[in-house]
């Protein structure tokens, strides 16, 4: 058995899949159920700022979409990557010291102790939508286990 709960999540997405307001539920669960900081589903063609997200990322993504973070995001230059995949981390895209220096990571995010991601690709027709694990600076990135485990994920949901 892996790391995390991947019958859970499953099951978490297709209540919220058949009602729409278990969205939130499904990414406090998400959250929990992968040990993250944070989850959040992004629309990755439509940048929305109203999206399924857990409790604990409320302050961050209000600074995300209040002082234009939303425009800047440089995790969607992970789309390509991710649709090939079914998973990508900030990894996928810069290096540790890059990262060390850029300012989406330096400016928006360490404010709030966070630093890591991974991105799941969720299928749902022809909206290209995708799970983001948020880790703090702490918890350093995903393991290439875990990273394994959440591809497993991307196939199931």
């Amino acid at each position: 058995m892996g790391a995390f709960d991947l019958v859970a999540i499953s099951a978490a997405f297709a209540e919220a899949a058949l009602d729409p307001l278990r969205w939130d539920t499904a990414m406090e669960l998400t959250q929990k159920a992968t040990g993250s900081v944070g989850a959040l589903l992004l629309d990755m063609n439509g940048h929305l700022p109203h999206i399924p997200r857990s409790q604990s990322t409320a302050r961050t993504h209000e600074a995300y979409v209040r002082d234009g973070w939303i425009h800047r995001d440089e995790r969607y230059r992970l789309a390509p990557f991710l649709a090939r995949h079914g998973i990508a981390t900030d990894l996928d895209l810069f290096t540790p010291d890059d990262i060390a220096k850029h300012p989406y990571y330096q400016e928006f995010l360490a404010p709030f102790g966070l630093r890591w991601c991974a991105l799941v690709k969720v299928a749902a027709g022809d909206v290209f939508w995708c799970l983001s694990l948020q880790r703090s600076i702490k918890q350093g990135p995903f393991s290439p286990d875990e990273l394994a485990e959440l591809t497993q994920l991307s196939s199931q949901l």
